[in-house]
């Protein structure tokens, strides 16, 4: 116990909504000016996404944006804790801001959260049910109904699209690279370009938001050969191996998505991905939020990371995506560290029950695979060029590996 009688230990609960992501607060208690017990501190971390990013002097002074407005806000509801005061101000803070959100949890999730986290005698008990709520604006994050063909196919074929081909690169330089491309083409540097790209060693890629000891066995990682890295977009954790996995990004003017709602905006960034898929007889389609599933489970994920436009230029949306071509689910649940909450609105109870990788589904073998999906993207985009990263672009991905993604600091700066 801490000289003011309260235990110093963090507390920490979860909660996850049906169809949506999961969020983590860790809490320590103190003492408020009426001496009575106070929450102290607040982490809030977890798979969700922000909307659009952290601007770049945010960053550099430790501000998350959105999720830190909850943070502070979490660590002004008075104890014990009134559920029902916390989700009205939490609503409210979500409903705020400076055009930054929180995407894929609700107030509902981090109520629950905090809950979980507090002694039973820190919170007053609800009234009535207190089961997560059936329908409320923003809350509901799992759709399974297809994207409108047509309006895809319009999107798509205005598009003049450079394609690159890039060759293996470690996976700190990777993860440079798309935040150098991203902020290029946002600035009007460059045009609309995809990149698909490969992996030179293993690696295991945090998601922006989420606790590296919490998601990942980090010695037992390191032990087995994988490079940790954080990358600038949220979701969760992926572990790569480098024969087995697709790896795509799209660095698109914001315009490309305009009007699409959230959901609506993966499946037309995927929709060349999914067809082409389903060109060569795989079934494929999209899942939840940022999820391309086949009937038999998870095939990849996706994450977004918007830049508004301004000044410097249209504004810019990174959309990466990552397919598990095959996969060694056990050397999978070696490395992870997966909180059964995950799987709890999911007819599955592991990681290895949720993947199902494409080579199920065909003989390709996985370069002829990539071939295969590349080919299809001369019928769909208008004008198709064959580039190669401009040398600005590499330089300034060596500048971000070495001053960012290269750093422990970054990858444990959620620890």
């Amino acid at each position: 116990m801490g000289a003011d009688g309260l235990n110093p230990a963090r507390l920490r609960g979860v909660g996850k909504q049906m169809g949506g992501k999961l969020a983590a607060v860790t809490l320590t208690l103190g003492q408020g000016s009426d001496s009575r017990p106070a929450i102290a501190s607040c982490r809030v971390d977890g798979d969700f996404f922000t909307e659009p990013a952290p601007t770049a002097s945010q960053e550099s002074e430790g501000d998350h944006g959105a999720v830190s407005r909850l943070e502070s806000a979490i660590c002004d509801l008075p104890l014990p804790l009134d559920p029902d005061l916390a989700l009205e101000r939490l609503d409210r803070v979500m409903a705020e801001g400076d055009g930054q959100r929180v995407v894929g949890v609700s107030p509902w999730t981090l109520v629950t959260a905090l809950e979980r986290a507090l002694p039973d005698e820190m919170v007053i008990q609800r009234q009535g049910e207190s089961d997560q709520p059936s329908s409320a604006p923003e809350r509901t994050f799992s759709r399974q109904s297809q994207p409108d063909e047509v309006e895809c196919l319009r999107r798509w074929s205005g598009l003049k699209l450079d394609l690159i081909r890039d060759g293996p690169r470690q996976p700190v330089m990777q993860m440079a690279m798309d935040q150098a491309l991203n902020d290029a083409v946002a600035q009007g540097r460059l045009p609309p370009t995809l990149r698909i790209w490969n992996w030179s060693a293993p690696a295991v890629i945090l998601g922006r938001f989420q606790s590296l000891s919490r998601e990942v066995h980090v010695e037992r990682a390191r032990s087995l050969g994988f490079t940790l890295v954080r990358r600038c977009t949220g979701g969760g954790t992926m572990v790569i191996q480098p024969d087995r996995a697709i790896t795509y990004s799209l660095y698109l003017p914001l315009d490309f998505v305009k009007g699409a709602d959230l959901i609506d905006s993966y499946r037309i960034c995927d929709y060349w991905l999914v067809r082409g898929l389903r060109m060569q007889g795989i079934q494929a389609g999209w899942q939840g939020m940022n999820d391309i599933a086949s009937p038999r489970g998870k095939m990849g994920g996706a994450a977004q990371r918007r830049l508004p436009s301004g000044a410097r230029g249209p504004g810019g949306l990174l959309h990466h995506t990552t397919l598990s071509y095959s996969v060694d689910a056990e050397l999978m649940a070696q490395v992870l560290n997966v909180d059964p909450e995950k799987f709890h609105d999911k007819a599955v109870t592991s990681v290895r029950s949720r993947v199902d990788p494409i080579d199920r589904q065909t003989s390709l073998s996985r370069q002829s695979l990539i071939d295969a999906l590349l080919d299809t993207l001369s019928s769909l985009v208008e004008d198709l060029r064959i580039s190669s990263p401009a040398p600005e672009v590499e330089q300034r991905a060596r500048t971000l590996a070495r001053q960012r993604y290269g750093r422990g600091e970054w990858t444990a700066q959620i620890a």
